[in-house]
């Protein structure tokens, strides 16, 4: 027997920072699930549970949170 296949609804809304940089808060439906920021010449990762990851990316670090989600709830 095979799973169904679910519609999910992610979006990412930007949100500007006091200094001036933007950061990407990635939800899904209602949930935030995390964010991505600038950070030196980076950015940083940040799960809703506090572990916070630095990748190349913005891409990258959506695709990051995207995983843990389902990882995690899925």
């Amino acid at each position: 027997m095979s799973k169904r296949e679910k519609s999910v609804q992610v979006t990412v809304d930007e949100q500007e920072l006091p200094d001036g940089t933007t950061m990407s808060i990635l939800k899904i439906g209602q949930d935030t699930i995390g964010t991505v920021k600038p950070n030196e010449d980076r950015f940083e990762a940040q799960l809703n549970d506090g572990d916070v990851y630095r990748v190349k990316t913005v891409d990258e670090g959506v695709e990051l949170l995207l995983r843990d989600y389902h990882l995690h709830r899925g």
